[in-house]
């Protein structure tokens, strides 16, 4: 018996690699007006999102603009909550490839690395720059003002792209890699709640 293309099954998104991602997306952001009305029939829009992946219609919605003053004033752009779910996603199917490649002094977003680790590992660092703090030492503490802004998105998503194809082992690795170009080149400037 011989298959056609349409017999051959197309790599996917699984649902339940959605619902882990809605949770743990939803952790920390139960209360805000975006996630609450996401929860309201989030079962049936798990589905719809995954049925988008899968079938390559999903496309990135609106972000929401607000002004932080601490501990510079500046403008926030969140994605919608339904696009979190999917940076979430993505996130869980490449972390463990990231983590294999991150110094050990790496603290932003990553398990077990949190302020009190990197407090502990920096006094460390002193005591033994500083002889018990005995001698001088110096610390270097700087911003880039504009960086996440300023990247560029090209040499970014060509990085991320060759990582992929070298890291990902998995069948839908062009639906992933797909996922990050419509999330890297999106501008959130383009589409806005305020």
């Amino acid at each position: 018996m011989q298959l056609s293309l349409f017999d051959i099954p197309q790599p996917k998104i699984e649902l339940e690699e959605l619902f882990d991602a809605y949770y743990n997306c939803r952790s920390n952001k139960r209360n805000t007006a975006n996630a609450l009305a996401f929860e309201i029939d989030y079962e049936n829009s798990l589905v719809q999102l995954c049925e988008e992946i899968n079938n390559g219609t999903y496309q990135i919605g609106r972000s929401i603009a607000f002004i932080v003053d601490k501990p510079v004033k500046r403008e926030i752009f969140a994605a919608d909550f339904r696009d979190r779910v999917v940076h979430h996603l993505i996130f869980n199917k490449l972390n463990p490839l990231f983590e294999k490649q991150f110094i050990h002094d790496s603290y932003s977003c990553r398990v077990g690395k949190g302020t009190h680790f990197g407090i502990q590992r920096i006094d460390k660092f002193i005591r033994q720059c500083s002889a018990n703090y005995t001698k001088d030492c110096y610390i270097l503490k700087l911003d880039l003002q504009g960086f996440f802004m300023s990247i560029n998105k090209n040499i970014l998503f060509a990085k991320l792209e060759k990582f992929i194809k070298e890291k990902y082992q998995s069948t839908e690795k062009d639906l992933l890699i797909k996922l990050c170009k419509q999330i890297i080149f999106n501008d959130p400037t383009k589409k806005l709640h305020y």
